[in-house]
């Protein structure tokens, strides 16, 4: 039998599903963070929504990461309210990126 671990290592070798599973799991890190700041501070979604400026169900949507356009803007005015930062994560070593791109171009 195998495990969990096993099984996703097997299957992040088709790049369509690596690409979704990468996908998802932004996602979902964006609606946890966002989520947990949120009550830390005390806030209701309907308190956030009001001080960032977008709805009440949009701030739901992004929580449970239901909204497949999550616009930047919204993401952002959130952000701000929250005292977070916006930001990309590089997945690799930015020199196994570079080394990646000279293959790939030359």
């Amino acid at each position: 039998m195998r495990t969990h671990r096993e099984y996703l290592a097997n299957e992040l070798k088709d790049e369509a599903f690596a690409r979704e599973f990468r996908r998802e799991k932004a996602q979902l890190r964006i609606a946890y963070d966002i989520q947990t700041t949120r009550q830390r501070l005390g806030l209701t979604q309907r308190d956030l929504a009001g001080m960032a400026g977008v709805t009440q169900q949009m701030v739901s949507r992004i929580e449970t990461a239901r909204t497949p356009n999550m616009t930047h803007g919204s993401i952002c005015k959130i952000a701000e309210v929250l005292g977070m930062d916006v930001g990309l994560v590089a997945r690799r070593p930015a020199h196994a990126v570079a080394k990646a791109s000279k293959k790939l171009c030359g």
